[in-house]
């Protein structure tokens, strides 16, 4: 029987080194995923991320500013600039109001769909610099955790120590959650099983369907049912994968890194029996084990 490595040993430090690495790489997946997960309900289900609480089309813009001439003037040997209507005295205030205002807005980001929908500045930026560092953590924590597991298993091998059966079901797993996680969407173009980590414009295209088609012909139940079974079902489903793949790596690590006084105690059973002699049927020592005995046999002949 295989005996686990020693947790002080080269090969104890380096599953351990292993063990804390995967971890952390499960643990930033499963904030990933659900962060996405918590995004949609509030973008789906509460009105919080939308202007007045109404997630509408926003009436177009009819005004339309004229562009009109500046006139020079010298007002007691200053040079002024007026427009009609503008209350601009000066080219530097007009350039102080632009520059303000663009210091108003540099920090939000709002797009067209943004617009339509109705969205607050401050709700579409945060999605828009959020989902996609979600989408690329999580995307790599998922490859990286499959690579470390099949490292962990090369080296239980090499080390001849137990909890290989757990290992390569875990290793199993994680090549199934890495499918699951990667965006097949953008390698292949309408391909039906979509990734589990979504873009920011795939779940603006979502919204709109929801929320921008016309009185009377919104999506019937089944579709709803399916964008809810994509942006939550999947996802908590690739959050029970993770679970599975966590535990059944926990317990082939356990296995193949002893306590110290596990370790210590196997070797001193494998010295004692390398010290016992050896014993015959009998018990007596030196004696090995004898044949059934026979009757003795009597001088006489009949």
């Amino acid at each position: 029987m295989a005996a686990p490595v020693h947790p002080y040993s080269d090969y104890g430090i380096a599953l351990q080194t292993l063990r804390s690495a995967r971890n952390w790489l499960g643990i930033l997946l499963f904030i990933c995923v659900l962060l996405q997960v918590v995004g949609f309900l509030l973008m789906r289900f509460t009105r919080q991320p939308f202007v007045a609480s109404r997630p509408v089309i926003r009436a177009p813009l009819t005004h339309r500013v004229r562009p009109q001439p500046f006139s020079a003037t010298t007002v007691s040997g200053q040079s002024r600039a007026t427009a009609g209507g503008t209350g601009v005295n000066s080219l530097d205030d007009l350039n102080t109001a632009s520059a303000r205002q663009f210091r108003i807005s540099r920090w939000t980001v709002q797009t067209k769909a943004g617009r339509e929908l109705n969205l607050r500045s401050q709700w579409e930026t945060t999605y828009y610099l959020t989902v996609p560092v979600t989408q690329l953590l999580g995307l790599l924590a998922a490859a990286s955790q499959a690579i470390l597991i099949f490292l962990t298993l090369i080296m239980i091998l090499v080390a001849q120590a137990p909890g290989v059966a757990h290992l390569t079901r875990s290793l199993n797993w994680a090549v199934i959650l890495l499918f699951m996680v990667l965006p097949w969407q953008y390698f292949f173009h309408g391909f039906p099983i979509p990734g589990v980590l979504y873009s920011w414009h795939e779940l603006l295209h979502t919204m709109g369907l929801v929320y921008l088609l016309p009185p009377g012909r919104g999506i019937p139940f089944v579709p709803r049912l399916l964008i809810v079974a994509r942006y939550v079902g999947w996802p908590m489903l690739a959050m029970v994968v993770m679970l599975v793949t966590a535990e059944r790596f926990r317990a082939g690590t356990r296995l193949a890194i002893g306590h110290p006084l596990q370790s210590m105690m196997s070797s001193g059973a494998i010295a004692t029996g390398a010290m016992r002699p050896n014993t015959g049927v009998t018990g007596s020592p030196g004696v090995g084990p004898q044949s059934p005995s026979t009757p003795p046999r009597s001088g006489l002949k009949l």
